[in-house]
């Protein structure tokens, strides 16, 4: 497949124009080896909120005056003009009002709970409201955490992992009120992942027809990774599956065209065809710059769209780029186009891909020999380059502002390059770029992270806890304690505070305030007792609140306390025993011959496997073990590994690895690394008695291989105030299960047993 095309040159035309660029926390289980569990009856979930509804007023009213947010990222809510609006509300309905989208006219009102019927009848009946509803609850169909296609493509399609894309789906797939328009080679009409219903009225410029019927399989291709459809159980995911697609052609079955027809596109898309397009994509352009192509652009922006555009395939003096190394390309060197550089599987820098100062961002589009899979001509296929980047960002982008309405172009813009990973670059193997400013030429603010992008345009929230909590007491348990998790699924830190408002005789809750995020979620611990009081049932309650941002609902957690004069046997909780997690095997049992690991300082030391170990992509005989807390799965060069700094996923070596407790550790503080085979069908690496700095305390800890079974890691002792790696990342380091990194997450405590999950979600 050829990376890039040119435009034939024709006398009558405008200058020629290169386009079709390159063709253009993992399930686990962490439990201590005895574990409690109690049997609970769900009750049928509620329909709605208890204790509020949901007022809209009429516009035209003018009852209620419109104060919108000046920015994207403006969530205040104590302008003395938002505080008026609110208190003009409240005297109108006579309830308090929980929070006002005062920009888009609605609130949620506070109303005595089991009325909620009563007053919105009530409501109603105003002539300004537009409406009264209870605030129906909403539920998620996958996870919080990943949402994994049932697309049987999706293993192939490692870009999409790359960008943290499964993260971004369980929060969004973008929205019908987005528009996008690709002004490409136009789309496969018949093509199965674009159902018709999201496919828009476009045109094709080369053909002057209704019809943008694609000819070269270019528009196509790009269109699939931005939103192909995504969970329909066949072909590939699209990153924004779905917004609305506007196919404009431009580019002839030979992937050329005319600057004339790309900017009759970019004005049309605003003016003529209704809905107008939000977002641009532009995997297209040429190394002469054009006016009327400029004008163009700039005539879309002053709209509110985004243009995305490749920053072209020119780093080399090649023929396609008129043997110019590295010139500047346009579009995407325009003010105000978010130009796309292109990186490889491993977040190397795409040798073709241009490196200037308008670069923004960066985005996987392959290299010749890992290229990127999409939709093609009746099928799939295979292409690479910056065109291929570029759709990466449009759909990102099309998702922030999906989560974020009230953003304008810049803001999406400015987010997506704000939540960039930034990766190391070393061009043509070098010395590593550096992001001066929080950039570089090559990489532009960083590498997309769509997981990262949307959590942060994502509004702060805490997930409300409404199931009850339940304990019980009595004869010689005198005391018992919970800990529950308060969740944010934004990246925006939400500070809270937690208060006993009932119960506070035997009930405690600690710690009295806390924060909370996506990578870092609260931690509540509920302490029934110790207490004197006499037999019986008794409630409770603790109060959740926000302290910022101010305008979060509170919610209460119900707490219910049995004490009874004496505990028979049927009420002990059952302690099992996981058949796959058995004690600790001691490698310096008597009678046990251990292999000592002669690991130096960052060393690693091949040892062969017994038997054959299932790890994600294939099957392993030999391991590479790590000082530093770690195993690699297969053979491979090097001998030398520091300790790893980065969270899991990341294409920084080591991948293909079980990180049980990754850290500095130093062997020369004492303690050592064993290897020893239990039995004919067990086979055990063991840090033992490891320490990361002089005077700590130190940590014992051991992965168990099995020939059938999981893998498990023990934990004899962890020290305290520890901030290492937990968790699996596959051979690309494109998929990872993550439990702690660098201080963030659950490290495991001394006598848990984490149960690895080696192998892909979907």
């Amino acid at each position: 497949m050829m990376k890039s095309r040119f435009l034939s040159p024709r006398a009558s035309r405008a200058a020629r124009w290169l386009a079709a660029l390159g063709c253009l926390f993992f399930s686990l289980m962490l439990a201590p080896l005895a574990a409690n569990g109690q049997n609970v009856t769900p009750a049928e979930p509620p329909r709605y909120a208890s204790g509020e509804i949901v007022l809209a007023w009429r516009p035209e009213s003018n009852v209620i005056p419109v104060v919108p947010r000046t920015h994207a990222l403006d969530r205040d809510r104590t302008s003395p003009e938002r505080v008026k609006a609110v208190a003009a509300l409240a005297d109108l309905t006579g309830l308090a009002v929980l929070d006002a989208q005062l920009e888009y006219g609605f609130a949620r009102l506070a109303v005595t709970p089991g009325r909620e019927e009563v007053e919105i009848a009530r409501l109603r009946q105003l002539p300004w409201v537009a409406f009264a509803e209870p605030n129906y609850i909403v539920r998620a169909t996958g996870g919080g955490d990943a949402f994994y296609p049932t697309d049987p493509h999706f293993s192939t399609q490692w870009n999409m992992r790359r960008v943290a894309a499964p993260g971004a789906w369980a929060i969004t797939q973008g929205s019908t009120t987005l528009v996008v328009a690709v002004i490409d080679s136009g789309l496969d009409l018949a093509h199965p992942e674009f159902p018709g219903w999201r496919v828009l009225p476009g045109w094709d410029y080369v053909r002057d027809d209704d019809t943008p019927n694609d000819e070269n399989g270019h528009g196509t291709h790009v269109t699939g990774i931005l939103t192909a459809a995504t969970g329909n159980g066949q072909g590939i995911s699209g990153l924004a599956p779905s917004v609305l697609i506007r196919p404009l052609k431009v580019l002839d079955q030979n992937g050329v065209g005319y600057g004339s027809d790309v900017a009759a596109a970019l004005y049309e898309a605003m003016s003529y065809f209704q809905p107008p397009a939000q977002i641009f994509n532009l995997s297209l352009g040429d190394a002469a710059g054009s006016t009327l192509l400029q004008g163009a652009v700039a005539s879309a922006q002053s709209k509110g769209a985004l243009v995305v555009a490749a920053a072209g395939n020119c780093a080399q003096p090649v023929s396609e780029c008129n043997y110019l190394a590295n010139p500047s390309f346009y579009p995407a060197a325009y003010d105000g186009v978010l130009a796309v550089a292109a990186s490889d599987r491993y977040d190397n820098w795409a040798t073709y891909s241009g490196y200037k100062p308008y670069v923004g961002i960066a985005a996987p589009g392959g290299i010749q020999s890992d290229q990127i899979w999409s939709t093609a001509l009746g099928g799939y296929g295979y292409k690479y380059g910056t065109s291929i980047a570029a759709p990466l960002v449009s759909a990102a982008a099309a998702l922030v502002w999906t989560v974020e309405p009230a953003a304008n172009a810049q803001d999406v813009a400015n987010i997506l390059k704000s939540t960039a990973d930034k990766v190391e670059v070393r061009p043509f193997g070098g010395l590593v770029v550096p992001y001066v400013n929080g950039r570089n030429d090559y990489f532009g603010y960083g590498r997309l992270n769509v997981n990262k992008a949307v959590r942060w345009a994502y509004p702060p929230s805490l997930q409300p806890i409404v199931t009850k909590q339940t304990f019980l007491l009595g004869g010689p348990l005198t005391q018992a304690k919970r800990t529950l998790t308060l969740k944010n699924i934004s990246s925006q830190t939400v500070t809270w505070q937690a208060t006993v408002i009932s119960g506070a005789d035997w009930l405690s809750a600690s710690p009295a305030t806390g924060s909370a995020n996506y990578l870092s979620p609260g931690e509540l611990t509920l302490r029934a007792g110790p207490t004197a009081l006499g037999p019986g049932l008794y409630t409770g309650t603790v109060r959740v609140e926000a302290l910022y941002p101010g305008w979060l609902p509170s919610f209460d957690i119900p707490v219910e306390l049995r004490v009874n004069a004496a505990i028979g046997q049927e009420f002990l909780p059952l302690t099992l025993r996981d058949r796959y997690a058995p004690d600790w095997y001691d490698p310096l049992a008597p009678g046990v011959i251990p292999t000592v690991l002669g690991v130096i300082n960052n060393g690693l030391v091949t040892q062969a496997l017994p038997f054959q170990v299932s790890f994600f992509d294939g099957f392993y005989s030999q391991v590479r073990v790590s000082e530093n807390g770690l195993v690699i799965m297969g053979s491979g060069t090097g001998t030398l590994l520091a300790a790893p700094t980065e969270c899991l996923p990341s294409a920084a070596a080591p991948n293909n690895a079980l990180y049980p407790l990754a850290l500095d550790w130093q062997l020369n503080l004492g303690g050592g690394v064993y290897a020893h085979q239990p039995d004919a069908d067990t086979y055990v690496i063991t840090w033992l008695q490891v320490r990361n700095v002089a005077g700590a305390s130190p940590s014992s800890f051991q992965i168990v291989f099995r020939r059938s079974g999981p893998i498990t890691v023990h934990y004899l002792a962890v020290a305290p105030s520890l901030s290492p790696i937990v968790g699996t990342e596959n051979y690309d380091g494109t998929y990872a299960s993550l439990l702690a990194c660098n201080g963030v997450g659950r490290v495991p405590s001394s006598g848990d047993v984490l149960m690895q999950e080696t192998v892909y979600p979907w």
